[in-house]
């Protein structure tokens, strides 16, 4: 299941910079232009029929849900469909229903969800019915037929301030009522430092610590000849003692990556740095891995509006990131696992530091393996599910609370960094969410049920296995299919009807 991306020579695609469809927020150069579809894939003559469904979000659990096809276009005409053999593309609806999912990053999917349109940081807003655009080009809409759309995918929980703008929208006193919202975990996965491997023929993987990732976030490491990096892979320099700096990709879209990842750095980045990272080559006067900007679904560090940088450099959606690596000697950025390891040309994964050491030396983590990424959801169980929390803390304020289910990311985040995972654990993860209408008003409601049946069920889980992702555990799947198609125990009946 390996995607083609945009660095090949398409004779349909010119490399041109993605200052226009896939271009990065501060105009510098990055990747050739995404295709729209892959090789994979094909149009079908009758895509745009009233049984599809339409939907769209977070980038992160994309790879699985559509192997990265992206339905560009509106739904009065072909779009492409998911690809053969992801979970969307495997799901069989009644008539021949096809799902269309438009990757547009988790805060525009949600916000799409919840009021119908969303604004983007080019003044542009985002709509149910605007196209679907390209791979990496700045989001306006789901491609829908009509709103609201059928469901979202997004990384980042319903927030309380966002629920009150859904209760306006769609829930309104007078007109259609669509119910309360129902929200489910759906997968986990690792976020990683990719790079390309041909630019380090000295070494089969790069290491990176703690210390040193967190520095690289923040500007302070700024070139792959640092002692520091240096120091993390041997003693020898990676790059046989040449300068080479570091362009570091950042998400420019509202993102659930973004925000899981800012979140890791505003914990584990802060805390006291033991030996040998208290010292140089690594935390020293002038030389500090803190990380100062906070956690955020907008990328708060340099490179943004507020800290002008150019060696970071934003693009739309794990795509787009993934695109910018493959095309940039020495560049590096974060980006979801599944994507980087679809790679073609292939980017690597660095092997992180969890802060956790083995007969006194460190230990570093490859994110590909999936034992490695089981433990560190060790503490991730059906206990950990706060139903009808917000993502900022506050409750919703839902008329039904055991609707939503919330996992804070806490649960992950904080268990590696106190010491209580296991050695191998991954120490950047996320988990991904899926929304749903309550009241669907008979609009598409059986392809809705059987989507939740599945993705919550073992064929999904098959899947998943075979790409880098991280299931979440069964008791935590069956407590959303049950809240979803029958009660949830507040005795008003499914969550989903």
């Amino acid at each position: 299941m390996r995607k083609v991306l945009a660095t090949l020579a398409l004779a349909t695609v010119p490399a041109i910079a993605l200052s226009a469809c896939n271009g990065p927020s501060n105009g510098a150069t990055g990747a050739s232009a995404l295709p729209n579809t892959v090789g994979h894939v094909r149009l079908r003559p009758n895509d745009f029929s009233a049984l599809d469904l339409h939907a769209g979000g977070a980038t992160f659990p994309a790879y699985g849900y559509n192997l990265g096809s992206q339905p560009a276009g509106l739904a009065t005409k072909p779009q492409a469909p998911p690809g053969t053999g992801s979970i969307f593309g495997s799901i069989k609806l009644g008539g021949g229903a096809q799902i269309y999912y438009c990757l547009v990053g988790s805060g525009t999917g949600r916000g799409i969800f919840e009021t119908g349109s969303k604004g983007q940081s080019d003044g542009s807003t985002a709509t149910t019915t605007g196209a679907c655009n390209p791979l990496g080009a700045t989001p306006t809409g789901f491609g829908a037929r009509v709103d609201p759309p059928d469901f979202a995918g997004t990384d980042v929980a319903m927030a309380s301030t966002e629920y009150a703008g859904y209760k306006t929208t769609r829930e309104p006193a007078v007109g259609t009522n669509w119910g309360e919202p129902f929200e489910f975990p759906v997968i986990g996965g690792p976020i990683v430092y990719g790079y390309r491997p041909r630019d380090f023929k000295k070494v089969d993987h790069i290491n990176l610590s703690r210390w040193t990732y967190c520095a690289m976030a923040n500007g302070t490491v700024s070139n792959w000849n640092d002692p520091a990096i240096t120091k993390d892979n041997g003693g020898t320099s990676i790059t046989n003692g040449a300068s080479r700096p570091i362009t570091f990709y950042f998400r420019s879209d509202g993102s659930g990556t973004s925000f899981n990842y800012t979140t890791h750095l505003n914990v584990a980045c802060n805390a006291a740095w033991k030996k040998p990272y208290n010292a140089a080559p690594y935390e020293s006067s002038g030389h500090s891995a803190r990380w100062t900007y906070g956690a955020s679904q907008t990328w708060p560090g340099p490179g943004s509006t507020l800290v002008p940088n150019a060696h970071f450099v934003g693009q739309s959606g794990n795509p787009g990131v993934l695109a910018a690596i493959q095309s940039t000697p020495f560049g590096v950025g974060y980006v979801e696992g599944a994507w980087a390891k679809s790679a073609n040309p292939a980017v690597s994964q660095a092997w992180l530091g969890n802060g956790k050491k083995k007969n006194g030396k460190p230990i570093f983590v490859d994110p590909s393996v999936a034992a490695n990424t089981n433990a560190s959801f060790a503490f991730v169980t059906a206990a950990s599910i706060q139903r009808g929390m917000g993502s900022d803390g506050i409750p919703l304020g839902s008329s039904r609370p055991k609707c939503q289910l919330y996992i804070d990311p806490s649960v992950w985040n904080g268990p590696i960094v106190r010491g209580g995972a296991g050695p191998n654990a991954y120490p950047i993860m996320a988990v991904s969410y899926l929304l749903f209408y309550g009241n669907n008003n008979h609009l598409h409601i059986a392809s809705k049920r059987k989507i939740i049946s599945y993705m919550t069920g073992g064929k999904a889980a098959k899947i998943w296995n075979n790409l880098e992702y991280t299931p979440l555990s069964k008791p935590i799947l069956s407590a959303a299919k049950a809240s979803a198609l029958t009660d949830p125990g507040d005795g008003n009946g499914p969550c989903v009807k």
